[in-house]
């Protein structure tokens, strides 16, 4: 079985539409797991506000950010 590194490297080697699917999978994926709301590596507040600021988008309520502008609010986290 492939390591995470393995299958990060594969991942970022797809065309963007097959990696934007798959990083929608897997969003969907944590927002439906009782599991990952149960993991204390993951923060269910922050689960919570990203699908309803998800929500908010689907529904044209507000605008996406860049992600320059995104990394400015969240003082880079996540950077890596």
């Amino acid at each position: 079985m492939a390591n995470i590194t393995q299958i990060e490297r594969e991942l970022l080697g797809l065309p963007a539409a097959e990696r934007e699917r798959l990083a929608l999978r897997a969003w969907e994926s944590l927002v439906e797991s009782e599991e990952a709301a149960s993991d204390p590596n993951i923060d269910p507040d922050g689960l919570e506000l990203a699908n309803e600021r998800d929500k908010e988008l689907e529904r044209g309520e507000v605008d996406a950010v860049e992600e320059k502008e995104f990394r400015r609010w969240t003082g880079g986290m996540n950077e890596g």
